[in-house]
């Protein structure tokens, strides 16, 4: 009883210290003050703590920033950090609403109610608080002002222009603002590399949040600045030591070209269980890039021995086989070399499952005298679908293996032991987007001759005309995307992100190698090639079998499977059936490709403006 009584003394006289050494009782941050006293006796102290507030709120009712606090207190007093979770959750959440209700239009109110929800819920929040300092802006100062541009920036953190808008308005209106981080994440996803080195360098000593300067160090790393980074990691290291990441040291030796110095942080970082496979495929992605092919099999084997999935498809052994033929060999090496043998067997099988039943529904209606009276003048045969179908599955494949194959391991086998989703470089997204586009224009050229190249390239319309109706058939694309919105919650489906499934693909292209190298792949290589396959091989010869409106509807729909974009699923469809049937009118395969060539130049120059946009 007795230190019960005491403790109560002295959160009473703390308290009274407290208010003697400040003029307000409310102090912003208050609530932290009164947070630490929740040690001992916690819930009866942390009712006595609520009827000070109590009491100090009625005595002072004008004072708002006084039941923010209390809010805050209340929010903050029983969270348990280790499993994220607030006891009290749902009395701050009332004690927020009756804030909302007795100050609707209070800005600290607001932003506080602001800062407590997510989502479409705080973006409404938002919306609400512009249109108030639109309306009232003599009741908001320009730091609050700044608050709402940044989180409004921070919501829109997947559009980059518009991110970039509210996050400059909120610099503008607070000097003090440190928005370094998130400008340079941005300038560095338009390409603006050396803005981006600038705007970090030029706040660099304004961080002292260890989390931030990591993040700031991370970023310098991908800019190229290793020098910068290091120093930024030496005064992370001096704050909290515990916060090195042995494999952001290890990158940031790399590019400085110290390998051997890197291998040791790469290592070090192998000690710890946690995650241990992780980081011994990362020790051996440095061994094969750097490395003695000797040393990067030890590797490998360490890695094999904690788990044989790792090399699934024995890829990384044959890659060490390639820089140094005489290694000796394991077995379980050799089984899983014979294994990728076996998954291009597998791929060679694979399209039957879509060629065969429509050859084996011809032979049935031919059977049956249904013959079918082929309207096109198609030159290609099953023979040339299946071969197209074939080099399809297997450029896919090779993608995967050359540019994402650990990743794809790590996923289906589930062998790291907290697997996030991969963040891709935009380099690797440009590179692997190439690969895939060259081998199919490759492909396509395969499946021509002198028979078919007049085909390709007839159409009984002007060219005039052609490109007049390519334009009508891009406003008929976005007044298509417009009404599909009304009946399916498309997010990014606008006219610069759905136009194309591969917006992210583009971007990348636009960023690494320029307009140029986007305008030749997207707008002319693309177009050219899915036109031949689809409208071409595809229509003609399943037509010649089954007669051309079963022949169009199979071919929309495989064009519109390939773009995986389920909600955009009708829309290509559409597409498909659109210029399939313009192939029909036309007798070639001209039209649709320049129809194709516009509405893929339409948006890639939209894109390319938007990533110009600061």
């Amino acid at each position: 009883m007795l230190k019960k009584t005491l403790s109560i003394l002295i959160i009473i006289c703390s308290t009274y210290s407290y208010s003697q050494m400040n003029d307000d009782f409310g102090l912003s941050n208050s609530h932290e003050y009164y947070v630490d006293q929740l040690e001992d006796s916690k819930d009866q102290t942390f009712q006595e703590i609520i009827e000070l507030y109590n009491n100090y709120i009625e005595n002072n009712p004008k004072k708002v920033i006084t039941q923010i606090e209390l809010c805050k207190f209340i929010g903050s007093s029983y969270i348990d950090e280790y499993d994220e979770y607030n006891m009290k959750y749902d009395e701050t959440e009332e004690c927020i609403a009756n804030l909302l209700k007795l100050y609707p239009k209070n800005p600290k109110v607001l932003i506080y109610r602001a800062e407590n929800i997510y989502g479409e819920e705080r973006y409404k929040v938002l919306n609400d608080a512009v249109k108030l300092i639109e309306n009232e802006k003599q009741y908001w100062s320009n730091k609050e002002i700044a608050v709402i541009n940044e989180m409004l920036g921070s919501y829109h953190v997947e559009e980059d222009y518009l991110s970039l808008i509210y996050y400059k308005k909120a610099q503008k209106l607070d000097d003090d603002l440190d928005l370094s981080l998130p400008l340079a994440k941005i300038y560095l996803n338009q390409g603006k590399d050396e803005l981006a080195k600038k705007t970090l360098f030029h706040s660099l000593e304004k961080d002292t949040t260890v989390w931030k300067l990591n993040q700031k160090a991370d970023l310098l790393l991908k800019l190229k600045e290793p020098e910068k980074a290091l120093e930024l990691y030496d005064v992370i290291a001096l704050k909290d030591s515990t916060y090195i990441n042995n494999s952001e040291m290890a990158d940031a030796m790399t590019k400085l070209n110290n390998f051997k110095e890197a291998r040791i942080f790469l290592i070090r970082d192998t000690v710890q269980e946690w995650n241990k496979i992780e980081k011994i495929q990362k020790l051996l992605d440095h061994d094969m890039s750097y490395s003695d092919p000797e040393v990067a099999l030890l590797t490998y084997r360490r890695l094999q021995r904690l788990n044989s999935y790792n090399d699934f498809l024995g890829v990384k052994r044959l890659s060490i086989f390639v820089n140094k033929p005489l290694l000796n060999w394991k077995a379980t090496e050799l089984f899983h070399v014979l294994l990728v043998v076996m998954s291009l067997m597998v791929l060679l099988i694979t399209p039957y499952l879509w060629v065969l039943p429509v050859y084996s529904l011809g032979v049935f209606l031919k059977s049956k005298n249904k013959k079918t009276v082929s309207k096109l003048n198609s030159k290609w045969n099953i023979k040339h679908f299946w071969m197209i179908s074939f080099l399809y599955v297997l450029i896919n494949y090779l993608v995967v293996l050359i540019y994402y194959y650990q990743e794809y391991i790590n996923y289906y086998f589930e062998i790291v032991t907290s697997y996030e989703e991969v963040v891709e470089s935009t380099m690797e997204i440009a590179n692997s987007t190439i690969f895939f586009t060259i081998g199919m224009a490759v492909s396509t050229i395969l499946m021509l001759n002198k028979r078919v190249v007049k085909y390709v390239f007839y159409s009984n319309l002007s060219v005039l005309r052609m490109i007049s109706l390519g334009v009508g058939f891009v406003i008929f694309n976005m007044v298509l995307l417009k009404f599909m919105g009304l009946f399916i919650d498309l997010n990014e489906a606008s006219v610069t992100s759905v136009f194309l499934s591969a917006k992210v693909e583009i971007n990348a292209l636009l960023k690494s190698y320029g307009f140029g190298i986007a305008f030749l792949l997207i707008a002319v290589i693309v177009p050219v090639y899915e036109e031949i396959i689809f409208r071409g091989v595809i229509l003609g010869v399943v037509e010649k079998k089954l007669g051309f409106v079963f022949a169009n509807i199979f071919q929309a729909l495989l064009f519109a499977l390939i773009h995986y974009d389920l909600k955009l699923f009708i829309f290509y469809f559409i597409f498909g059936l659109i210029t399939g049937n313009f192939v029909n009118k036309t007798k070639g395969l001209l039209a649709g490709i320049i129809f194709h060539g516009i509405n893929n130049l339409f948006v890639l120059f939209l894109l390319y403006q938007l990533s110009k946009f600061t």
